[in-house]
């Protein structure tokens, strides 16, 4: 499986609007994601805030960059969950993301145990936004691998 193309530059493009109220319509190649301002800062929470789309694009980036590997490696995974925690602060008279923590979770069985955590290990090692943003903000990234007989 290797019709990938050798790749070393993408640019993607996210087109953002304001929807009168207190939400924003974010218009990219393949559909329009929502957001809204949460209550707790005057929104009607409607739909998912930016922290939150944040923390699942790194959830995303982790999850289909350790799909990548287990093709690579031909890995049998019977499931994989990220759960991803952002802490905000008020830092001098601003918020700002200070911690994020990254648990990635792979079930597998019992023969796949040691290529998942090959996958597991080159997902947090490669996973583009989370490296981007690394400099900035402390990220823990840690994995669990489990055998349905043992979850």
């Amino acid at each position: 499986m290797n019709n990938e193309a050798n790749i070393n530059s993408l640019i993607f493009n996210v087109k953002l609007q304001w929807d009168h109220s207190t939400g924003v319509e974010a218009f990219t190649k393949r559909g329009i994601i929502y957001l809204d301002m949460p209550k707790e800062f005057g929104g009607l929470g409607r739909h998912p805030c930016p922290d939150e789309v944040f923390l699942s694009a790194l959830g995303g980036c982790m999850i289909t960059t350790l799909i990548y590997f287990q093709r690579r490696m031909g890995a049998k995974i019977e499931g994989i969950e990220v759960n991803v925690d952002g802490e905000i602060k008020l830092d001098n008279g601003g918020y700002r993301i200070t911690n994020i923590k990254i648990k990635l979770r792979v079930l597998v069985e019992e023969p796949e145990l040691e290529k998942a955590a090959r996958c597991a290990k080159l997902a947090i090692k490669y996973c583009h936004l989370t490296r981007s943003i690394e400099p900035a903000i402390a990220v823990t990234t840690e994995y669990e691998i489990v055998s349905p007989n043992h979850s």
